[in-house]
């Protein structure tokens, strides 16, 4: 890293505060802090609705991607894009016309409270698992690429994170996620320019030597379950998954919410799945001209590999100012992601639980400064929890995928019971999912099940559903209050309307 180096990225850390300063002039109370008053445009929430999943472990395993398998791995966007497509068919007309602040708040409406804490809980286990390894594995390619202390590098980047989330809430946080993912661009270009400079005969030349490796195939149309470079896999498999996660992951839902309407909100997904296509396109271009530069150029280590591609590339080929836009399109996938992370664990942790259950009488006062405390604590035991991973070498990850993620299909399966079958009652929701989980983890445990990890959404949020209808059917039939205005049915016969009813929230009121 070079001084010209080191002054972009600064430049661009002065430009993150200021963002957040700017916006911490606004929040005053917390629909401001949460939804951003619901006056940010649409366009700049597509932004962030792909930059807070475009993490660093994105940007880097998308070259590694595109150097082992060519543009294979571009297939799972057309799985996004049913996923996507099937959460505003299905789900986005209630999140952003209940006027909600959390996912789970319409399962209360639809259910009952334990149903709404129990999936707040699975979202929240899934955010503090995932917290300290992307803070870790952040820091540690930002410490690769620039020589600084590993433990040093987990504290700058998460404090850097939390202060300018805690000061600017969702505003701060949508505004700087459009820079960053601008950033991430720039950082790409760069390396592509890098790599295309130091090869005779150019751009054509490396396409050309990428195509004769077969790195430039797109589809793979074989049936392969167990092969995200399968197109089925990629459509069905990992279309469930990305709408489980579009669905009923906070981080997803809050930047809906925080639209003006449905049609702002369609719009800004739409966006956002066009700008993932065109982020993974990129990386994964990367890695195909990475791939033919060292094909072309001896030099690369044979134990360097996946991940580790690009941060080698950066230390050995990138020139001075390249290098630095490089390091800053790291720092922002970095914090995009824990930004996100930190806000919507925050909101959660607030709405639905210290809302609901402690907070005595509305005060605004008392609600925004619970949400930055949370912000501030979770991002010092994120910072924690990413020096024991360094100390130790014991990673978060295999923790998250083994556990945390044996959730998300059934959270799903909560959401579908709720929209698409009136006859599913409170008791069927909660102890349907409740069963699907232990079903799954002692499945696991016990070797039952081989399935591919992929196609676990898939399988567990239609048993969820089964095995919700059938509890159901043994209890009560959900009553009117349960149902008007809050399932796909009920919502097509009053035009769309949800709340616009006259008296639903007195009945509420009254019910409670």
């Amino acid at each position: 890293m070079s001084l010209i180096d080191w002054a972009i990225v600064s430049f661009y850390g002065i430009i993150v505060i200021t963002i957040g300063f700017l916006a911490s002039q606004k929040p005053s109370n917390t629909n401001e802090y949460f939804r951003g008053g619901r006056q940010l445009p649409w366009w700049a929430i597509g932004f962030s609705i792909i930059a807070t999943s475009f993490s660093a472990a994105s940007l880097l395993g998308g070259p590694g991607q595109g150097y082992g398998h060519g543009f294979l791995y571009l297939q799972l966007q057309l799985g996004d894009l049913i996923g996507y497509g099937l959460v505003i068919a299905l789900f986005l007309p209630f999140f952003v016309n209940l006027n909600l602040t959390t996912a789970y708040e319409y399962l209360e409406k639809r259910f009952d409270g334990k149903t709404r804490s129990l999936g707040s809980l699975c979202f929240l286990l899934f955010v503090i698992a995932r917290l300290g390894a992307l803070l870790y594995g952040a820091s540690l390619v930002v410490s690769t690429v620039t020589g600084m202390p590993l433990y040093l590098t987990i504290v700058l980047v998460g404090l850097f994170s939390i202060l300018y989330t805690v000061t600017g809430g969702i505003t701060a946080v949508v505004w700087t996620d459009v820079l960053q993912f601008g950033m991430i661009f720039v950082g790409l270009g760069a390396g592509i320019w890098t790599a295309v400079s130091q090869v005779d005969g150019g751009f054509g030349q490396l396409w050309a030597t990428a195509g004769e490796a077969g790195k430039l195939t797109v589809f793979n149309l074989s049936w392969q379950p167990d092969s995200i470079y399968s197109l089925p896999t990629a459509l069905f498999a990992y279309g469930v998954l990305s709408f489980a996660v579009a669905g009923t992951n906070q981080q997803s839902v809050q930047r809906y919410v925080s639209c003006s309407d449905v049609p702002s909100a369609r719009k800004a997904i739409f966006v956002g799945w066009f700008m993932g296509f065109v982020g993974v396109a990129a990386t994964l271009f990367l890695g195909v001209i990475l791939f033919a530069f060292y094909r072309l150029n001896s030099g690369l280590p044979d134990d360097v590999m996946g991940d580790q591609i690009l941060p080698f590339f950066i230390l050995n080929q990138v020139p001075p100012v390249a290098s630095g836009f490089l390091v800053a399109a790291i720092f922002a996938a970095a914090m995009s992601s824990i930004d996100s992370a930190l806000h919507s664990l925050a909101t959660c942790m607030t709405v639905d639980f210290y809302d609901r259950y402690f907070l005595r009488e509305e005060a605004e006062g008392k609600s925004l400064k619970m949400a930055k405390l949370l912000i501030v604590v979770w991002g010092i035991l994120g910072i924690l929890s990413a020096f024991y991973v360094a100390s130790t070498g014991e990673d978060l990850l295999p923790f998250l995928v083994t556990y945390t993620t044996v959730f998300l299909g059934p959270l799903l399966g909560i959401f579908l019971m709720g929209v698409l079958f009136p006859r599913v009652n409170a008791n069927g929701a909660f102890y349907g999912t409740v069963i699907t989980v232990m079903l799954m983890i002692v499945a696991s445990e016990a070797g039952w099940v081989s399935f591919p990890g992929i196609w676990r959404s898939a399988i567990t949020a239609p048993i969820g559903v089964i095995i919700g209808y059938l509890i159901s059917l043994f209890g009560e039939i959900p009553g009117a209050r349960s149902i008007q205005g809050l399932t796909l049915w009920t919502q097509i016969g009053q035009g769309n309307r949800l709340l616009d009813r006259p008296g639903l929230e007195e009945e509420e009121d009254s019910a409670e």
